[in-house]
């Protein structure tokens, strides 16, 4: 009788922690699904973090709006993959049905094209073509000039992050692990390379980026992978974190953090892994730091911009990986990712304000509110920086002369 107790309860404990883990990879599996007030920022095993308590700005007020649009509904609880592209004067952005292209000096609307089937992620931009992806999977082309259909590829896959455009192609990446590259005159698929997809991953995928004859692209599975966006030969896949766990939730690695390159570095970030520097030429692995991010990061004067995982930011040495100034304080607040404009680290909240710290050592000087609704993107310009809101809410600010 004891051992069948026994058995009834290591059976009972087996199933409570299946049901744990269940729970949990469902809530990995919505991180940044939602947004605004809403959102829930997951670390690995912690219950959503109170807000702390943001620290009063220490410098002169320099955060200047240049103008601000509603271009529509957003991404609508986060669900769409959305971020602006800034090419030359303008601006293209995107919402769920429509594309809008706005002068970037002044916010005037150039053109705007709808769609009947929703948007599900995009804009990647050149000087002359605009593409986006659509929740049927199909691939689309507008022009840059006039907004008008260049071409539609069905892809018969869901896109699961922003094309990258250029080199003559549009790189799509899709949520079963394809990596396809289309010929920008015609959308005809050129060539296209598999990856795995764990069981576990996060909602969205890292974008690919191309970097001359080279695209790169983080991968489910927590690799960085190059390739020639030409030809689609395959150079290197490396693993940048090394990281064990007793399920597969504690294990999940996803790369969602898009590939920035620098010089003959590229630098990624893994969620639940490092933030990791990678020779170009040989794939070797050049230093890597414990932050666990799935935001894009950014990079000026040598540093390394980083939102952690619940919202902290945090600085590296590019060339070291050292950890050189942390903030803290913005944990809880559903920060964005960054950018870097000049000497200023600027990141973005849940409630639409924007943030300027000092590069050196992360002191907040400035904040204001840009845009209603969540910050879900950030692009630097030549003179200002744009912002995108999960609302459809989308301004440009710039920096007053003290």
């Amino acid at each position: 009788m004891l051992v069948v107790e026994m058995k009834l309860t290591i059976i009972f404990a087996k199933i409570v922690m299946l049901v744990k883990i269940i729970v949990l990879a469902i809530g990995i599996l919505l991180v940044g699904c939602k947004s605004g007030g809403d959102e829930t920022l997951w670390g690995a095993y912690n219950e959503p973090v109170a807000a702390q308590p943001l620290p009063t700005p220490t410098g002169p007020s320099e955060l200047q709006v240049l103008w601000r649009r509603d271009i529509g509904d957003g991404a609508q609880n986060g669900y769409a993959i959305l971020r602006p592209a800034v090419v030359a004067d303008y601006v293209y952005a995107a919402d769920r049905r429509r594309v809008v292209k706005l002068a970037a000096d002044s916010g005037n609307i150039i053109w705007s094209r709808n769609f009947s089937q929703n948007i599900f992620s995009g804009v990647g931009a050149s000087t002359q073509l605009v593409a986006i992806a659509l929740e049927n999977g199909m691939m689309v082309a507008l022009d840059s000039q006039d907004g008008n259909v260049l071409w539609e590829t069905p892809l018969n896959r869901q896109i699961s992050a922003v094309p990258a455009v250029g080199q003559g192609r549009v790189i799509a990446r899709t949520v079963d692990g394809m990596i396809i590259a289309l010929q920008s005159a015609t959308g005809r698929v050129i060539w296209s390379l598999q990856s795995s997809v764990p069981e576990l991953s996060i909602h969205g995928d890292s974008s690919p980026v191309i970097s001359g004859d080279l695209v790169f692209v983080g991968l489910s599975s927590g690799k960085l992978l190059a390739a020639n966006v030409i030809s689609g030969r395959e150079y290197w896949r490396v693993t940048t974190s090394f990281i064990g766990g007793q399920n597969e939730v504690e294990r999940l690695t996803d790369s969602d953090s898009t590939p920035l390159v620098s010089g003959g570095t590229v630098f990624t970030a893994i969620y639940q892994g490092d933030v990791a520097a990678v020779q170009l030429d040989n794939a070797a692995l050049k230093w890597r730091t414990p932050i666990s991010s799935r935001l894009p990061m950014a990079l000026g004067d040598g540093q390394l911009i980083v939102t952690a995982e619940l919202g902290d930011m945090h600085a590296v040495d590019a060339f070291s990986g050292e950890l050189l100034w942390s903030a803290n304080d913005f944990r809880g607040h559903g920060m964005s990712a960054p950018i870097v404009v000049g000497r200023r680290v600027i990141v973005g909240d849940a409630t639409g304000r924007i943030y300027s710290l000092a590069m050196q050592d992360g002191t907040l000087l400035d904040s204001r509110q840009a845009v209603s609704g969540a910050v879900i993107a950030l692009v630097a310009g030549d003179a200002q920086f744009i912002v995108l809101s999960a609302a459809g809410d989308i301004s440009a600010l710039t920096f007053t002369e003290n």
